[in-house]
């Protein structure tokens, strides 16, 4: 895929119109009595860009938010999170960036592991690493030319030498409906990973159309709901609320599970046995 590809699509799902990124986590699925499996509904997805990281800077402990990072460049691929993933480290900031988010009637809680309860949604969080090398858009792993802060959390500090450029800090939140499958020990991501999921991961492609709008977006687009409509540089002058035309969507490759459960997951992928966990842990 070129680096303008996503770029130069013909419209877009997102809210935004000058925004063609793609933005992907795997889907989660229910596994059945007999052994097949079954869509969970999918109900929507937020990406955030936020002010979390700033630049290497020999002997700087902190951040200065007056500052800002630079917007993610053009064609930049990065990818957080590790399907291969089969456990825990919470001195990794890599480990730590993937979380997931119980969603209750008047309550909410977040674990790393999937929820081991009932919930009416399920919230899959990816944080993406924030700090660039400066120099390629993307690597052979999807992630060697990005990192975590070296100072701080995954979730914001100062950048590390090898990687001294802090871009805008991507974050994904997907919903699934969960309420009509309280089985939670049941509940399948298409990796495999069946109730755990460490596998949980997320894949990035800018595709902004309008490069100085994003880089000038935290700068515009915070602040009260007026502020924003009147100088928000995404929104100002560009049509919202998605594509305006209806959207031609090419069917999958194979088939997901979108007309009845499936005997398998996608590609195939059998459950996976996670050592020390235990599916009803």
């Amino acid at each position: 895929m070129a680096d303008d590809t996503a770029r130069n699509a013909n419209a877009t799902t997102c809210s935004i119109d000058i925004d063609r990124s793609n933005y992907w986590i795997p889907q989660l699925y229910h596994m059945m009595p007999n052994g097949s499996f079954e869509l969970i509904e999918f109900q929507g997805m937020s990406a955030y860009y936020m002010n979390r990281a700033c630049n290497y800077t020999a002997g700087a402990t902190t951040c200065d938010k007056s500052k800002y990072p630079l917007a993610p460049p053009q064609g930049l691929r990065m990818t957080a999170g590790d399907p291969m993933r089969r456990t825990y480290n919470n001195s990794d900031f890599s480990n730590r960036a993937i979380a997931h988010m119980c969603l209750k009637e008047n309550t909410s809680t977040e674990t790393k592991r999937m929820p081991q309860e009932p919930c009416l949604r399920l919230r899959s969080e990816v944080f993406f690493p924030s700090c660039w090398d400066g120099k390629n858009l993307d690597s052979s792993d999807h992630k060697s030319h990005m990192a975590y802060p070296a100072i701080g959390d995954y979730n914001g500090g100062v950048c590390p030498e090898s990687h001294p450029v802090a871009i805008f800090s991507v974050f994904y939140e997907f919903f699934f409906d969960t309420s009509k499958f309280p089985d939670y020990q049941n509940w399948v991501y298409a990796t495999g990973d069946k109730s755990v999921g460490y596998t949980l991961h997320g894949d990035y492609i800018q595709g902004w159309t309008n490069q100085t709008a994003l880089q000038e977006a935290l700068q515009t687009c915070t602040g009260t709901q007026g502020e924003r409509a009147s100088s928000c540089s995404v929104t100002s002058g560009v049509v919202t609320g998605g594509s305006t035309v209806p959207l031609e969507i090419p069917a999958p490759v194979e088939n997901l599970g979108q007309n009845g459960p499936l005997p398998k997951l996608p590609g195939n992928n059998p459950i996976i046995n996670f050592p020390n966990v235990t599916s009803s842990a």
